[in-house]
């Protein structure tokens, strides 16, 4: 009987990713989402550790590559200015949607 990662595991690879960038990239995607998924936890407190942990983690692997594009951002953190913020914060260029945009990306999720 196999562990209940085992399929993970497998769907991993025997190998690291052969374009390190790219990887990078992806991980930016999906801890961006987790941040997303972590103020909505957090609730009533609106930040918690677990949000400082996942923006340690966005910031030191946008300085190894690039600032995440926007439009992979939860529509909630770029409405908030959260995505700005944290970019600003950490002085990693990027470039800012605009409030049109930020409506338009949240019609086009059901978000708004």
């Amino acid at each position: 009987m196999g562990q209940w990662w085992d399929e993970a595991i497998a769907e991993a690879g025997e190998q690291p990713p052969a374009d390190l960038s790219a990887a990078v990239t992806e991980e930016l995607i999906a801890l961006w989402s987790d941040l997303g998924e972590a103020i909505r936890r957090a609730g009533s407190r609106s930040w918690s550790a677990e949000c400082d942990g996942l923006v340690v983690r966005i910031v030191m692997l946008s300085r190894l590559t690039a600032a995440t594009s926007w439009p992979w951002i939860p529509a909630p953190l770029l409405a908030s200015g959260v995505y700005q913020g944290i970019l600003q914060s950490a002085g990693i260029a990027f470039t800012a949607p605009c409030l049109a945009e930020i409506r338009g990306v949240n019609l086009a999720r059901g978000q708004g």
